[in-house]
């Protein structure tokens, strides 16, 4: 043990101390109840696959399939686990903190990359971006940053261009706006080499890379007769969140294109002057392309700047105290770059960036509370969302009437109790909103189909369901008999 810690280098000690304080950032949410409706939407179609279900035929959501396998993982090794779903997260991060220490490594020194990576454990660690969830984009920049660093380690050559494509096809099997970062390296590639032909071949074999994950994806899917329905939901109902973009939907659209075509423009200049177009334009187009994917549905949700969170930390450690010699060209440059970065972001995430320090200390004091004993479990849970009680009082209900692993519908939004309780849904759809955001009647006509075909023994309607389901509504008084009020959502059994 000596020996080895002799061989370990100062860096590789400070290393080990910014992983252990990133871990320390994010030890709260291991702790965190079964609360976020995202991550009981993941859960509840993973626990779906694991009883043996086809994604997208009989567990449905809009995302990529990434996200639900990975989840289905960690319900495969340790069972439905807020503690080791979280935990697995922390070990993403930590690991993804790494990966960004060593791209440090490879462009801007030791030193900064030691900066980079705790700046990065900071900000993926923070409640501001909801980087304590295990969502998309916290899993997503993990393969995002091993591509980077795969082809800056090995010097754009075809094997690390090829890999590095594969995995930014990973990501955006995550998200589908994990693609973007795919551009940028593609752009910053074409910047530094002289010789077209030699770019053409390179991107050749990214885009080769890129497409072999997405073979592989539709092979599944087509072998299941289901490819229509995994476009659909993994791609064609993103378009819906293009719509819901919120005011100054114009300007937003315009305005989040501005950074990746103010670095791309910048790049040609310097080619153009034979100026050298160093590692610092890659980390600016990839925050322009990865600001763009936070950006790209206008919608305001904190956790969609995690995906900025590389490429910011890097850029952040780069910069020198030394003068920079200021001319038009950067001062255009950093105009058109920032100006739209600084405004989107304070226009989309303005709620999340006015109450981050405030909501940051609330989180850590809600937890200290809990840990010393001084806020009952109820009280805890209620800091994170009114549902967390209701879904825990309904799961020592349905333990009590041995419901556990029974056939269950829930006309509402507690997608967790289906994981929790092991429940098989007769139904694709988790939750209501999902019913009534299909087009047209398809969700509800399909439901009330299954429904009746495949009655569950139970059915659970919280108050706060979406909408008027009267197909439901009839096969309760049909078929089904109340036996419990809990907490406002109402427990029917078949009868």
């Amino acid at each position: 043990m000596k020996k080895l810690i002799a061989q370990l280098e100062r860096h590789h000690i400070l290393v080990f101390i910014i992983l252990f304080i990133t871990f320390l950032f994010r030890f709260p949410s291991l702790f965190e109840p079964y609360w976020y409706g995202d991550e009981g939407i993941f859960a509840a179609v993973a626990k779906n696959l694991t009883q043996g279900g086809v994604l997208y035929q009989t567990a449905w959501d809009n995302k990529p399939p990434m996200i639900y396998l990975t989840y289905a993982g960690i319900f495969s090794l340790f069972g439905v686990s807020m503690f080791w779903l979280r935990l697995v997260v922390a070990v993403v991060v930590m690991t993804t903190a790494t990966v960004i220490y060593e791209i440090g490594r490879e462009t801007i020194g030791k030193h900064r990359a030691l900066v980079a990576s705790f700046i990065f454990g900071f900000f993926t660690s923070l409640r501001i971006i909801e980087g304590n969830l295990a969502l998309t984009e916290i899993f997503m920049i993990l393969p995002i940053s091993c591509a980077m660093y795969l082809a800056l380690k090995g010097k754009f050559d075809n094997y690390s261009l090829f890999f590095a494509g594969a995995l930014f096809a990973i990501a955006s099997l995550y998200k589908q706006v994990g693609a973007f970062e795919a551009l940028a390296l593609g752009i910053y590639i074409f910047l530094i080499r002289d010789k077209f032909s030699d770019f053409f071949k390179k991107g050749l074999v990214l885009i080769l890379g890129f497409s072999i994950p997405f073979a592989v994806t539709f092979a599944y899917f087509l072998k299941h007769g289901i490819v229509n329905e995994f476009i659909f939901g993994a791609y064609t109902y993103y378009s819906i969140y293009l719509g819901e973009s919120p005011k100054y939907a114009e300007l937003i659209n315009i305005s989040k294109f501005l950074p990746a075509i103010a670095v791309i423009l910048y790049g040609f200049y310097k080619k153009f002057k034979a100026v050298k177009v160093n590692y610092i334009h890659l980390f600016l187009l990839w925050i322009a392309f990865s600001f763009m994917g936070a950006y790209f549905s206008g919608r305001t949700y904190g956790h969609y700047l995690v995906q900025v969170t590389p490429g910011v930390s890097l850029l952040l450690a780069s910069i020198s105290l030394a003068k920079v010699r200021i001319n038009i060209a950067r001062f255009v440059f950093s105009c058109l770059f920032l100006i739209p970065l600084l405004f989107l972001t304070s226009l989309i995430f303005r709620d999340f960036i006015s109450g981050g320090p405030i909501n940051q200390i609330k989180w850590w004091g809600n937890f200290i509370d809990f840990a010393t004993g001084n806020k009952s479990e109820t009280e805890y849970n209620n800091y994170f969302d009114g549902n967390v009680n209701t879904i825990m009082a309904l799961t020592d209900a349905l333990k009590v009437n041995s419901a556990y692993g029974e056939s269950i519908y829930i006309w509402g939004d507690l997608p967790w109790l289906y994981a929790i309780v092991d429940g098989k849904n007769p139904s694709r759809y988790v939750t209501s909103f999902h019913v009534f955001g299909v087009p047209s009647e398809i969700g509800r006509l399909e439901v009330a189909r299954d429904l009746n075909a495949k009655s569950p023994k139970y059915i659970v309607k919280p108050q706060g369901s979406i909408g008027y389901f009267a197909e439901l509504e009839n096969l309760l008084i049909r078929k089904y008999t109340h036996i419990a009020k809990i907490n406002e959502a109402d427990l029917y059994i078949l009868r």
